[in-house]
């Protein structure tokens, strides 16, 4: 009697505390420990080597980038799984307990022993015994749980994508992924290698990774390009065509190299190339290099102190709004504000010009990211913009004359007076006046005066500037004095 008195108290306090460890595992610090375990057992057992499914897969190669991607994403899903609960075997075999053998069939098990032997095993045994042998059958319950319920990794969604979209990277990249980033933190636990994992990872899975279909729509070319001289417009219909028609050859033809687009401020350069790639059918990737060095171009080492992504790489994940978009490679880059470089003259300008020199040559259409500590592709069709003639300035400089040589030139002369009319009152005083009704209901129905519309007619008359930003500032003052007499009259909500 004392003997089953005893053995039932045992088996109510084990069944509580198994009970207690489970329901509790996702708060308690028995969570980690799994993780911890499983991550380790990632990296021994060298995780990333089973993701090679797409092998398997007779139709691979006629899936479209979505799909392969798709595909890869279920595929690494189901082997994170599968891993979390091998791991949870191998621990089971720590128990004693082979092939995953349910917890209950220890107990059937033990009730077949002779009661005899039951006894002398419990009689002899002391409470310590006792004790080791309760935490035993917990630990192997939870493993049990565990097979059923594996843990959830905090950087799971990583893991998944970049499982997706690992066959689509380089080798290089591949490597330095998996062994710098994602197995060093697996074996370390170390919070900065975790952010540096999140990090990294929030680019490695923004890059570029196939060649996107183009369509050319000339007529959305011919719509967006209006304002601009018939000569202009012809030019640059000309130039989006023929950049949509190189993508498609095999090989492509010597000589295509970057287009420099140059006239004065506000002469619609930047706007012509958003809507050029808009009219390909791609993204527009921009760089600013006023005020850049060539580490804030290409970038410094993650290792580095003040560890940057660099612009260029920056430039063309931009487009893409998570880790689950598939980048492509085919964007417009552009460049602006390159006739820095050769105005200023400097040490550093002459660093980023032998740079550009070098990756704008149209068989090395690539740089090192010290970031990624990969190659990374540039687009095929670049711009490059600036308000100067490279060709002019380049006559007593050998370095511009190679680059010059380079570039193919686009002159942007301006708008004539009557097309800034155009502008100003089709596009400009429109949109900022709807502006202006936004801001409150009792301004539902703004406009400006006939007063204010002639005082901005004049000042098209008498102004001397090729480009718009002279009437954009002399706008601007216009509807900032109608805001100031609103503010007055009390129409206008002050505080917010």
């Amino acid at each position: 009697m004392r003997l089953q008195k005893n053995l039932l108290i045992a088996f109510l306090l084990f069944t509580t505390t198994l009970r207690v460890n489970i329901t509790n595992a996702e708060e308690s610090t028995n969570i980690w420990s799994q993780r911890k375990g499983i991550r380790n057992y990632m990296s021994e057992t060298r995780f990333f080597d089973r993701l090679d499914f797409f092998k398997t897969t007779a139709n691979y190669h006629s899936l479209s980038p979505e799909e392969q991607v798709s595909k890869g994403r279920e595929a690494t899903r189901k082997a994170l799984t599968d891993i979390s609960v091998e791991y949870a075997h191998t621990q089971l075999k720590k128990y004693g307990i082979y092939g995953g053998i349910p917890l209950a069939a220890t107990g059937v098990i033990f009730s077949k022993l002779p009661s005899h032997l039951i006894g002398s095993v419990l009689t002899s045994a002391s409470p310590v015994v006792l004790t080791l042998a309760g935490f035993l059958f917990i630990g192997a319950g939870e493993q049990l749980y565990y097979i059923k319920e594996p843990p959830q990794l905090p950087e799971a969604d990583l893991i998944v994508e970049y499982g997706a979209k690992r066959h689509l990277l380089n080798k290089v990249t591949r490597a330095y992924l998996e062994e710098s980033i994602f197995y060093r933190f697996w074996q370390t636990e170390n919070t900065d290698q975790y952010d540096k994992l999140v990090k990294v990872m929030d680019k490695a899975l923004r890059m570029p990774m196939h060649a996107k279909l183009l369509v050319y729509d000339q007529e959305k070319t011919q719509e967006k390009l209006w304002h601009y001289s018939t000569e202009l417009k012809n030019r640059l219909i000309r130039f989006a065509f023929s950049e949509i028609m190189i993508q498609k050859m095999t090989p492509k033809p010597e000589g295509h190299y970057p287009v420099y687009f140059y006239g004065s401020p506000g002469t619609g350069k930047t706007y012509a190339a958003k809507h050029l790639a808009c009219a390909m059918g791609t993204n527009l990737a921009t760089v600013t290099l006023d005020g850049a060095n060539i580490d804030d171009i290409i970038g410094t080492s993650f290792d580095s102190l003040e560890a940057k992504p660099g612009l260029l790489l920056e430039a063309i994940v931009a487009n893409t709004a998570s880790i689950q978009d598939i980048n492509h490679h085919n964007q417009v880059l552009l460049i602006d504000e390159f006739d820095r470089l050769f105005i200023d003259g400097d040490k550093q300008s002459q660093d980023i010009l032998a740079f550009f020199l070098k990756i704008l040559d149209p068989h090395h259409r690539y740089f090192y990211s010290p970031y990624l500590k990969t190659n990374i592709r540039l687009p095929d069709t670049i711009i490059l913009a600036g308000n100067t003639d490279i060709h002019t300035v380049s006559i007593q400089n050998q370095q511009l004359q190679s680059m010059a040589s380079r570039l193919e030139r686009i002159f942007f002369d301006g708008f004539s007076s009557q097309t800034k009319q155009e502008i100003a009152f089709s596009l400009m005083i429109p949109k900022m006046e709807q502006s202006y009704k936004s801001i409150s209901e009792e301004l539902a129905e703004f406009s400006i005066s006939e007063i204010d519309l002639t005082r901005i007619d004049n000042f098209i008359q008498s102004d001397s500037d090729p480009g718009l930003r002279s009437l954009e500032k002399f706008t601007h003052e216009i509807f900032e004095i109608n805001l100031q007499q609103l503010g007055k009259a009390g129409l206008l909500q002050t505080d917010f």
